[in-house]
């Protein structure tokens, strides 16, 4: 198994208010970052569908080959040049994205203290999403498919199993991790994959092939490691997902990010996932929910220094001067107890970093 180093110095990632006014939620000046890719990582205890072959011009495409043994799981690390142990905060992309769909949230959080595993699933990233011209069926296909809908929760978990493997053995990663205290972080499908790593259960009634009994809630896919959860884009009940009843067993504590331009796959107006904040559990205010104006789907990926780049979203800008301190905000509380002062996440304590079409900010807890 082999890595690669890629030396990276933090660009600009030392965020500053509209006033002017720095974010010094570490006390110190941010950490240099190096970047880590294991592409060749496999899980060899699950079967898998082969890569879907691309449509060539003139020729049908081939019938989808039976499912092969092993499951490839690329990672990729956003690592402390020094120091440590440092806690873990494992990061799932949404439907079509890949491992750099995250890169400059991912980054700045290792500037700020964190090891960071940006995770690919291989059965819904790009080159799944551009396996024939038909880009919306296959977005809707890979959200619909049990496999990935089961699969995915198993991959966050594998992450965890190789990230204590590297802790112990891996030359550049040796010592650096704090396995006691882990978090995850995804939008879109990286939000459902996040929300059932944190306890909630998938529901059965929409996937395919079907998985038994057909309807109702899937199996526990949680992982105990997990102690915390970031959820951007966090889904409301309904097509594909979640059925209201799944929301009772969430486990640990979870943010939830979203925002009024922030529409859903399934039609679902952006304020859905604002109501379903209700059919959260009660934990003592550790679970909470941001609200943005104008805030828009794709506005809370950001790509910039990854090799691969998503779509360009207009608002990204504006959202991400407060998704990022929010987040940071969140995984501080609950990995590196931090929990008085400046550390709050509230509507107040998050007003400074509005600006721009991102103009008012609202904060719920439970």
């Amino acid at each position: 198994m082999t890595n690669r180093l890629i030396p990276f110095s933090v660009f600009g990632f030392l965020l500053f208010s509209q006033s002017g006014t720095s974010l010094a939620t570490t006390g110190k000046d941010p950490l240099s970052v190096d970047v880590l890719e294991f592409k060749d990582l496999r899980d060899d205890s699950r079967y898998t569908s082969p890569k879907p072959e691309r449509l060539r011009l003139f020729r049908r495409r081939e019938a989808t080959p039976a499912p092969v043994s092993g499951r490839s799981i690329p990672i990729k690390v956003h690592v402390p040049r020094v120091g440590g142990p440092y806690p873990v905060v494992v990061v799932s992309h949404g439907a079509g994205g890949s491992w750099d769909t995250h890169f400059a949230q991912s980054n700045f959080l290792a500037s700020q203290g964190y090891v960071v595993l940006d995770v690919e699933h291989v059965g819904s990233n790009t080159d799944r999403l551009k396996a024939t011209l038909r880009v919306f069926k296959n977005l809707r296909d890979m959200i619909h498919d049990s496999n990935e809908v089961l699969g995915r929760p198993k991959d966050i978990r594998f992450a965890i199993d190789r990230a204590e493997q590297w802790n112990r053995s891996n030359e550049r990663l040796r010592g650096r991790m704090d396995l006691s205290r882990v978090g995850v972080m995804g939008h879109s499908f990286g939000a459902f994959t996040v929300m059932v790593s944190a306890g909630m259960r998938p529901a059965l009634d929409w996937i395919e092939p079907k998985v038994e009994p057909g309807k109702g809630l899937g199996p526990d896919l949680s992982d105990p490691r997990v102690k915390c959860g970031v959820a951007l884009s966090p889904q409301a009940p309904g097509e594909p997902f979640f059925l209201s009843e799944s929301y009772k067993t969430l486990r640990a504590p979870l943010l939830g990010i979203s925002g009024t331009e922030d529409r859903q796959q399934s039609g679902e107006g952006p304020a859905a996932r604002l109501a379903s904040f209700k059919l959260w559990p009660e934990n003592q205010g550790r679970n909470v929910f941001v609200w943005l104006s104008n805030a828009a789907h794709l506005d809370f990926t950001d790509s910039t220094g990854g090799a691969q780049h998503g779509m360009v979203s207009k608002n990204r800008a504006d959202v991400q001067r407060i998704v990022r301190v929010a987040i940071l905000k969140f995984f501080n509380q609950c990995l590196k107890s931090e929990t008085t002062g400046d550390h709050e996440i509230s509507s107040e304590s998050l007003k400074p970093y509005l600006g721009g079409a991102v103009n008012r900010v609202e904060v719920l807890r439970k």
